[in-house]
């Protein structure tokens, strides 16, 4: 099943210049700013119209985008797309970005309401406590938009004031029959809220002043009484504060991982001594070439980081293991190469040691948590590494641009604990891409479509959802199809059909849509050719959503998911003008591109070949 139960609206990032019409203090600790303008509707910017401001969720948020407080001028350029109008982020821009919750949006008069907590220091609290009525700000977003989860019995919320417009939003939002137990912690009792809500709620006030300093969020979150049936988790604030929350949610509390959403809003940045081992710079404060040959060429590190991720080194040290002979313990690896392995997670700045005594660093704390992004994505068993392994075949690849049999792909797929990740993985990006879909793809006179892929479960919920008029099938092998059907909403399955079959044998019964999903870049092109041949005598349109290769992308993650792909498939990621080529070869009509936003790319044809094979 998909990990999440919130459904999910996308929109187009688009960049506006909006006007500051209000500032106001809620409390002495949170400041409210107002904003709104013609930019909230459609317009036009650069030459390209723009979309108006959608959102719905509680927690969606935005990236503003504040002037340099020295020249009164953004330290850089933003360009935008235009073909769709959305944002080209140039390089290092990020750093000049900060992202904050919607804690209001007014439909009726376009403001959009943003708090800040006040705090010394920080680009956007700087600019929140200076800012004035009648200045300009950038803003970018939302994105998208998650509604209240489904199929839950109540919520159990904590924050702390960098969570507190969400979690304020949250409960105006809450239905009546939707109960809701909420801890908020704060600086101090001056800096407390008044909340209001339909649900019935019980909230908890927590005040830092109270106890030294201290947080007691985690200990209240725990104790809170536990009300019967299903609940959701929400919980936002300080990342290394909220960590246990994530293993005693999922040990303790044993609540499926969909029932939780765990964020790191803000993390404490410490001041930590220089490293042993780093390179040398040269007089203009770069690395040398050879320094930088030297870095780039090391295997060791990957394999280091990932061998202590996967056999729990970190998180050991978290946990309170401190010498060498503990940390194997826990870790139930063999002392003496444990303390080899140690001494280089020193060396390269993941882990500190005093006389014997390990400690993490601001980096090596990142990875004790094994439930975040970041270490799921450097274990060795888990989906991210298991693929990333098919770079040990990159030289065969080369050679003969075949996938690199060196890596066992295949075989790996034969693994029930890959293909599951695999298809979590797949049908996670698909969240977020699927409710665009209906407006990417036209849809009028539309009456059955046949979906393909691995994640498309997710794409048949969503037009289950959104368009329950339509015949929807489901088409894939009978493990793909029940996977698939796993990520559609118990209340909806009976609307879609199954079709056991593979994707190279035509549907004898044909529709109006196929929509296959990165079906294409999972084949080389002699395979893709006739996957399009048969897709294209299964329907009249047929719609395909990958992801697509700018060849003159400066971005290293393209060129890397390129050089992935043709590892694992031997397709590589595909330019516009090969699938193109592709679609003309196998007898299809012109090919329309479009954007499905998040990277991926809509591109559609007609397939000549359907009315001889719905006619025969």
């Amino acid at each position: 099943m998909v990990a999440t139960v919130r459904e999910v609206e996308v929109f187009p990032i688009c960049i506006r210049e909006l006007d500051v019409l209000r500032v106001e203090d809620i409390t002495p600790g949170m400041r409210r700013v107002i904003v709104g303008g013609p930019s909230m509707d459609r317009h036009v910017r650069d030459g390209v119209e723009l979309p108006p401001v959608r959102t719905r969720g509680f927690d969606d948020d935005v990236k503003i985008l504040p002037v340099d407080p020295a020249t009164g001028t953004l330290p850089f350029t933003v360009p935008v797309n235009s073909d769709n109008g959305t944002v080209d982020w140039p390089a290092g821009s990020f750093q000049y970005s900060r992202t904050y919750t919607v804690r209001r949006f007014d439909e009726e008069t376009r403001e959009m309401a943003l708090d800040f907590a006040m705090h010394d220091g920080g680009l956007a609290a700087g600019w929140a406590f200076g800012v004035q009525a009648g200045e300009k700000i950038l803003i970018a977003g939302p994105k998208h938009s998650s509604s209240l989860p489904r199929e839950v019995d109540w919520m159990l919320i904590a924050g702390d004031e960098t969570a507190l417009p969400a979690i304020a939003h949250c409960l105006e939002k809450l239905p009546a029959d939707l109960p809701a137990t909420v801890v908020i912690e704060v600086a101090e009792p001056s800096h407390r809220q008044e909340l209001f809500s339909a649900a019935s709620v019980d909230i908890t006030w927590l005040y830092r002043s109270e106890n030294d300093g201290q947080s007691r969020m985690v200990d209240t979150v725990q104790a809170a009484q536990w009300r019967p049936g299903q609940p959701y988790l929400w919980v936002a604030g300080e990342a290394s504060t909220i960590k246990p929350l994530r293993r005693w949610a999922k040990q303790d509390k044993q609540i499926p991982k969909q029932f939780v959403e765990i964020a790191g809003y803000w993390r404490f940045r410490e001041t930590s001594a220089v490293a042993a081992g780093q390179p040398v710079l040269d007089p203009a404060g770069e690395p040398s070439p050879d320094e930088r040959l030297h870095e780039m060429s090391e295997l060791l590190p990957p394999f280091a980081i990932r061998t202590a991720v996967t056999v729990g080194i970190f998180a050991a040290v978290d946990g309170g293991k401190e010498s060498a002979d503990a940390i194997a313990a826990e870790c139930a690896t063999h002392p003496g190469a444990t303390a080899k392995l140690l001494r280089h997670l020193v060396l390269m700045d993941l882990l500190s040691n005093d006389d014997g005594r390990f400690t993490l660093t601001e980096m090596g704390s990142i990875l004790a948590d094994q439930d975040t992004f970041a270490s799921q994505a450097l274990h060795f068993d888990k989906i991210h590494t298991r693929l990333d392994l098919a770079f040990l075949g990159l030289l065969e690849s080369v050679r003969t641009g075949l996938p690199a049999t060196t890596h066992s792909f295949l075989d790996k797929k034969a693994d029930p604990s890959f293909i599951e990740d695999f298809h979590e993985e797949s049908a996670f990006g698909a969240v977020y891409r699927a409710p665009a879909l209906p407006d990417a793809v036209d849809l009028v006179d539309v009456t059955s479509v046949a979906i393909y892929g691995e994640g498309a479960g997710v794409y048949a919920d969503t037009l289950a959802r959104v368009r329950p008029e339509l015949s929807i099938s489901l088409v894939g092998l009978p493990a793909l199809n029940a996977r698939n059907l796993g990520d559609v909403a118990e209340t909806r399955r009976d609307a879609i059909t199954r079709i056991d079959a593979s994707e190279f044998a035509a549907l004898t019964a044909p529709v109006d849509l196929v929509i296959a999903v990165d079906v294409l870049d999972t084949h080389p092109d002699s395979d893709a050719l006739l996957l399009l041949r048969t897709l294209g005598t299964s329907a009249a349109r047929v719609v395909l959503i990958t992801d697509l290769l700018d060849p003159s992308t400066t971005d290293d993650h393209d060129t890397e998911e390129d050089l992935l792909r043709l590892c694992l498939y031997g397709a590589g990621r595909r330019t516009e003008a090969e699938v193109c080529a592709l679609v003309a070869e196998s007898g299809g009509g012109a090919a329309r591109v479009g954007s499905l936003g998040w990277g991926s790319t809509v591109l559609e044809f007609a397939a000549p070949l359907y009315e001889s094979h719905r006619v025969g």
